[in-house]
């Protein structure tokens, strides 16, 4: 099943954990806080109270949360990709050679 099938509501619980799981790291929620210039407890009452809302709205119109170091890759791209590094690694036996020691 492809992302852009998945129910809006389970793309939004991923997004929702993933959220959650960097808020988990000592100090951050207090660095998100200090960088978007709220309190903490304005964090806290977004992160119990809006964060599910939030997700799921972005996950109707098409989007999700993903980690920052992740890249993002058109479908099209990602298929031509897929063949060719099937089609290089079938042909992998009879590129690689082992040095005479």
């Amino acid at each position: 099943m492809s992302a852009s099938s998945r129910p809006p509501a389970e793309t939004a619980r991923k997004g929702v954990q993933l959220a959650f799981q960097a808020l988990q790291e000592p100090g951050k929620a207090g660095a998100v806080a200090a960088s978007m210039g709220v309190s903490d407890s304005t964090v806290s009452r977004l992160k119990t109270e809006r964060m599910e809302e939030v997700v799921l709205f972005l996950a109707h119109l098409g989007l999700k949360v993903v980690p920052a170091e992740f890249k993002c890759v058109d479908p099209e791209a990602y298929a031509f990709l897929t063949k060719t590094h099937e089609r290089v690694m079938h042909r992998a036996p009879q590129l690689i050679w082992e040095q005479d020691e």
